[in-house]
């Protein structure tokens, strides 16, 4: 399913500002998806701020009706919330097809379009198996405008650090 979440805008302790974004979060197992990473500040795809025509694409490439984005079938589940930037790192997962049905398999933390499992993969998240009825009816239900994120009522809070190679650290 989905769910409205939020994160939060505002001013950090060391004076740059963090922008406010309201987005969709996956719900795996009754649970945001965003909940069972660690630490990750990031937004999916799916924000209220993005205009219609990119809102769409990115609802069609994850029903996989496009090509995926980065090699190997990779697509972008939760990004950078400030500029979206690959660089700036993103939760990546593949998205395939086995019959009517959706996997997300190896998910991983990618700052390049190269990513290395053993070294940035979610040892743990997935894979996510999606009954394709359902799965096609949640994201089918956004291109008829049924659950945009912008003025839902029930929202998550979200926010943390972003995930990053050993000895460094910082706040998004």
């Amino acid at each position: 399913g989905l769910a409205p979440a939020m994160r939060a805008g505002g001013v950090l302790a060391n004076g740059d500002f963090q922008i406010h974004r309201d987005f969709l979060d996956f719900i795996v197992a009754g649970r945001p998806l965003l909940f069972q990473l660690s630490d990750v500040d990031a937004v999916s795809p799916l924000a209220s701020d993005v205009p219609p025509a990119i809102f769409t694409a990115q609802v069609r490439s994850l029903l996989g009706e496009s090509e995926a984005p980065l090699p190997g079938g990779r697509y972008v589940i939760y990004g950078c919330p400030e500029c979206e930037d690959l660089a700036c790192g993103a939760v990546t997962a593949v998205i395939e097809r086995d019959g009517d049905d959706f996997i997300w398999r190896d998910f991983a933390w990618q700052t390049e379009e190269a990513v290395d499992l053993r070294l940035n993969g979610y040892h743990g998240i997935g894979p996510f198996r999606f009954r394709g009825a359902e799965y096609r009816a949640a994201l089918d239900s956004l291109l008829r405008g049924g659950s945009h994120p912008e003025g839902a009522r029930r929202r998550v809070l979200l926010g943390g650090q972003h995930l990053q190679p050993a000895g460094e650290a910082g706040v998004a």
